[in-house]
């Protein structure tokens, strides 16, 4: 039986809810406007890219490298920090200092402003139902719209930031962060005075490392791991609306009445968001179950608690993770420049400050917001599909269901 398509991507919505294509994915998804604005504040173009604003992000970046370099910025407030104010003073251009100012205030006013214009987007999105494409192929990639886990993004970006991106599929953000970065580490002969820290070389480590390149890096870090983990969950959830979509549209296309017969059973099957959903109907089809008796709907979940591996909430954009990420960054950065003048040095002590900054925000938060910390949510059914077919082919069913990865199935017992 040929299987039936139903297009989610052939209509062009006014308020778009995502994309996806060669260059990436990207959607219209509410972020917490002061999460934006503090990461402009701490470098910007970071609050743009957390937002989507890519192309905004990355000229304001690149102003942020070339300017504060020519002032010395990152210099002055080192020594600033160390009780040296007079050498801080005469190591500042201020001129270069009278022209960042401007720059750097627009950019954390922008990105607040431009996150409360994309929650007013994605609410209209919602009324409008706008549909996603899940899939694009073109001459130089194949990009699908996939479950993928943030964990791994985290982790690639916390060892060379960009990987995190690339694995999520963000290919120009991805490009971007890790040219950014390698830039950056050559410039702050960052590599070898790691290799230094580590072997226990401290001294050699400090005096071969370049302040005013190196106290970028910390800030960098923090953003590509928070960025990485935030933009696999927000294709997660794009991924989820999607299909939740596909399947209200084709319960909707299917209003013939379910075909009863005598020796019929009925067989349901909980299943996660992936494509094996729409893998295991299309198999249901060809063994020979009309479509009208195959039943796919997605599951409302009642569970509201905070987890620390769910990233960001549905409903407000936030999550636990925010105030810990900005606590991090914090932190990096302060062990980063008392590192200059401490005995384990600007590495391992920027590290040490990552990890504490972190770990600190997080209990703050979860003390904050009052709620139960579980450290990964219960695993949740998210989609709920009912067969009713001949006896005869339950075997059948039954193993096509284990293949396309059924969290659960149950046999409905006949009542006289």
């Amino acid at each position: 039986m040929p299987h039936q398509n139903f297009e989610s991507g052939n209509i062009k919505p006014r308020y778009s809810k995502g994309k996806i294509s060669v260059w990436g994915t990207n959607s219209v998804y509410p972020r917490p406007p002061w999460i934006a604005a503090w990461w402009s504040a701490a470098f910007p173009g970071f609050g743009h890219m957390f937002l989507g604003k890519y192309l905004h992000g990355l000229i304001l970046i690149i102003w942020e490298l070339v300017i504060n370099n020519l002032s010395h910025l990152n210099m002055a407030i080192a020594l600033s920090f160390h009780g040296r104010f007079e050498e801080a003073q005469a190591i500042l251009n201020q001129d270069w200092v009278l022209l960042y100012l401007a720059v750097y205030v627009y950019s954390i006013w922008d990105s607040y402003r431009c996150a409360v214009e994309i929650k007013k987007c994605h609410i209209l999105s919602e009324i409008e139902d706008a549909p996603v494409t899940p899939s694009d192929v073109s001459f130089f990639d194949v990009v699908i719209l996939e479950k993928k886990k943030p964990l791994l993004g985290l982790f690639w970006s916390f060892f060379t930031p960009g990987l995190g991106q690339l694995y999520g599929g963000s290919t120009v953000v991805g490009t971007f962060i890790l040219a950014w970065w390698i830039f950056v580490c050559y410039k702050a002969v960052a590599i070898r005075a790691w290799l230094y820290s580590f072997l226990g070389d401290f001294d050699k480590a400090l005096e071969i490392v370049e302040w005013q390149w190196f106290l970028f890096l910390p800030s960098m870090l923090a953003f590509a791991i928070y960025q990485a983990y935030v933009s696999v969950t927000e294709s997660n959830i794009l991924f989820d609306i999607e299909q939740i979509r596909f399947l209200r549209v084709r319960d909707e296309n299917l209003t013939q009445q379910i075909n009863m017969e005598d020796d019929s059973t009925k067989i349901i099957a909980t299943f996660d968001h992936s494509l094996f959903v729409e893998m295991v109907i299309h198999d249901i089809e060809k063994l020979g179950v009309p479509a009208q008796n195959i039943v796919a709907l997605p599951v409302e979940n009642l569970d509201s608690q905070t987890h620390i591996n769910d990233t960001i909430h549905r409903v407000d954009g936030g999550s636990v993770l925010d105030g810990a990420m900005m606590s991090a960054t914090i932190f990096s950065v302060l062990g980063t420049i008392y590192g200059f003048i401490w005995h384990w040095g600007p590495i391992i002590w920027g590290l040490l400050g990552l990890v504490g900054g972190f770990l600190l925000g997080l209990i703050i938060e979860v003390v904050i917001n009052k709620k139960k910390l579980n450290i990964v949510a219960k695993r949740k059914s998210e989609v709920i599909i009912e067969v009713t077919c001949s006896a005869a082919l339950q075997d059948q069913l039954i193993k096509v269901l284990k293949m396309r990865k059924a969290m659960g199935y149950v046999i409905m017992p006949k009542r006289a």
